[in-house]
């Protein structure tokens, strides 16, 4: 036999018998053919985010636009911002010493001044406030999503990032679109961010140090992200970036707090600076960060673990930042579910970098599943419905500020300081803003507030003052008993008095009126206020 000859025989073999050519030898380029299955499964898994997430933020702003013209509070501590608005319209200081009037939140001013300038144009009102809330919100989204697809190449990566932290609107109190600094905060952080991490140039590195700065200006604790972000990229080769970029920054700050602290005779540093340090700590709010966030976004957690060994240093530290500064905030005394944004925004930015990543496959197929699983469980708990005012508080609230204007003088809503500006009066302070301040140390601040406050009652400056709270008004000043009596309202009134609903409410609020004494009946005043007519 020649050589070779053996193997011709079994090549003419294997090839003429059917039954050897479907052995398994056939079969070896179908594993090939599964593998590059495989290999489209992150693809697959990007598009059902991206379409999840799309879902995510239509919902949303479906609820946003409805609740967009709402003449009245959606949320308890948005009357205060309408209240700092309608100041800087008219000339008056933001920061004054506190008084039985007015007090502060204790946010820069940056948000306050950007819907004041929308508020000229659209009149004082909630529309111009909550405006400006929902466009940072969509910037956000747009900014999270852009930074997410230049890092990983992955559009579909980018919107399911952005999808995943617009359906955290629900588990966050509806947070968004409120007349709050928090859309702003986080639209400016990101966007600072972004600059950073691109930043090529001095021209670039002054736009990273100017968004940081009104990040910081919109809200204190963004001073940790600038902080933090700027401090890694200085031991990095763009050193002489990061240099311009913090002097930029350090600059915008200083000089702001300098010239807001000495207009304001130092209140400005109070409220912005000392006032949250001074607050306690509340045992019960260590753990709720954690709960909160592992109930919110537990699996994205476990997305953004799987990536975080690939993300670039300086996105790891403004994530990082975020989430320090929202639990630095949430742990002090007054905190609530707001804080939980920034550490929202920072799981979601790591969840869409693990799932456009390209290392491996894996990877990113199972941050994808993660990422879907989360979004579809969170729109799943969703009742968009909740979050629309019902059409009672419109007419409770329509129904109380004409009563108050046939009242007449001015007629004081603590919790809702906004229906004395509609009415045309001068309003009381918010007690939230009120307790925080008290709840500090500074002396000369308590003792500003108390003696403002003893004055106003002592004068009888409120016609008529109308709370939902337990306790004295104006937080109980000496002799209120004395020049103020309590109207009980009957069972059976036909119009009482009602104040409009916040969402988180979802029900009438029994509300006490109090009225100077010696200035008329209990039962007049009462008809007056419910809608009655004139006392």
């Amino acid at each position: 036999m020649p050589p070779g000859g053996q193997l011709n025989v079994i090549h003419s073999v294997t090839f003429s018998n059917p039954q050897i050519q479907a052995s398994p030898l056939a079969a070896w380029p179908a594993p090939a053919s599964a593998r590059a299955r495989w290999r489209r499964a992150p693809r697959a898994a990007r598009l059902a985010v991206a379409l999840a997430g799309l879902v995510a933020i239509g919902v949303y702003l479906s609820v946003a636009v409805s609740r967009l013209g709402y003449p009245f509070a959606v949320e308890s501590l948005e009357g205060n911002s309408l209240v700092e608005v309608h100041r800087i319209l008219v000339g008056q200081p933001l920061y004054p010493a506190p008084a039985a009037g007015y007090v502060p939140d204790g946010y820069p001013p940056l948000y306050f001044a950007v819907s004041a300038a929308a508020a000229r144009v659209l009149g004082v009102s909630y529309l111009p406030l909550r405006l400006v809330s929902l466009l940072s919100s969509l910037a956000c989204f747009a900014l999270l999503a852009r930074l997410v697809q230049r890092e990983t190449g992955s559009l579909a990566a980018g919107t399911g990032a952005a999808g995943l932290f617009a359906a955290t609107y629900f588990v966050t109190g509806s947070w968004f679109d409120v007349a709050r600094v928090d859309s702003l905060f986080l639209a400016l952080s990101i966007a600072g961010l972004y600059a950073a991490r691109w930043m090529s140039g001095p021209p670039g590195a002054v736009a990273a140090g100017l968004l940081l700065a009104t990040a910081a200006l919109t809200k204190q604790t963004g001073l940790a992200e600038g902080a933090m972000v700027l401090a890694v990229l200085l031991t990095g080769p763009r050193r002489r970036l990061a240099c311009i970029a913090a002097l930029t920054e350090a600059a915008v700050v200083g000089v702001s707090t300098l010239v807001l602290g000495l207009t304001s005779g130092g209140w400005y540093v109070f409220y912005v600076f000392r006032l949250m340090s001074e607050h306690s700590l509340t045992a019960s709010h260590l753990g709720w960060f954690w709960r909160a966030l592992l109930t919110a976004l537990g699996l994205a957690v476990c997305a953004a673990l799987v990536g975080a060994r690939r993300v670039p240093r300086e996105l790891l530290a403004g994530a990082a930042a975020l989430a320090v500064g929202g639990y630095a905030t949430l742990v002090h005394s007054g905190g609530t579910i707001n804080d939980m944004l920034p550490a929202y925004l920072a799981v979601a930015m790591l969840a869409g970098l693990a799932l456009g990543s390209d290392s491996t496959w894996w990877v990113s197929t199972a941050a994808g599943m993660l990422v879907l699983a989360q979004t579809v469980f969170l729109l799943a708990g969703a009742h968009p419905s909740q979050a629309v005012p019902p059409s009672s508080g419109r007419a409770a609230g329509e129904r109380l500020v004409a009563g108050m204007r046939a009242f007449g003088g001015d007629v004081a809503v603590p919790d809702d300081p906004d229906l004395s500006l509609v009415a045309g009066m001068a309003p009381a302070a918010h007690p939230d803003a009120v307790h925080d301040m008290l709840r500090a140390t500074n002396q000369e601040a308590i003792a500003a507030y108390r003696r403002s406050a003893e004055e106003a009652v002592r004068a009888r400056q409120f016609s008529a003052i109308i709370t939902d709270r337990r306790g004295l008004p104006l937080d109980s000043p000496p002799g209120f008993l004395q020049d103020y009596q309590e109207c009980v309202q009957p069972l059976t009134a036909g119009n009482p008095v009602t104040l409009p609903v916040p969402i988180e409410w979802r029900h009438a609020r029994p509300v006490v009126v109090w009225i100077p004494r010696g200035r008329g009946s209990c039962r007049v005043a009462l008809r007056a206020l419910g809608g009655g007519g004139r006392p």
